[in-house]
């Protein structure tokens, strides 16, 4: 197939954000349950908007609010 025959496919990121370390719109650090660790390791605080993994590693946090869930025992 040539190039003038190639359909283009979607870009399933932001082109402005190619490294995919933007937090979803409305979505804080503060919300995520690596919070504890960011903020030790990168010096994030609550109300960041990126994430310093890449791709991010967002993952909303439950009611808890600890981070890796509650402890056994």
């Amino acid at each position: 197939m040539s190039a003038a025959q190639h359909t283009p496919v979607a870009l399933n990121y932001d082109p402005t954000d190619p490294e995919k370390m933007r937090l979803p719109s409305g979505v804080t650090c503060g919300q995520c349950v690596h919070i504890r660790r960011c903020k030790g390791i990168y010096g994030h605080v609550e109300t960041d908007t990126y994430c310093d993994w890449s791709p991010s590693r967002f993952h909303a946090a439950k009611a808890t609010g600890q981070e890796g869930g509650a402890a056994h025992g």
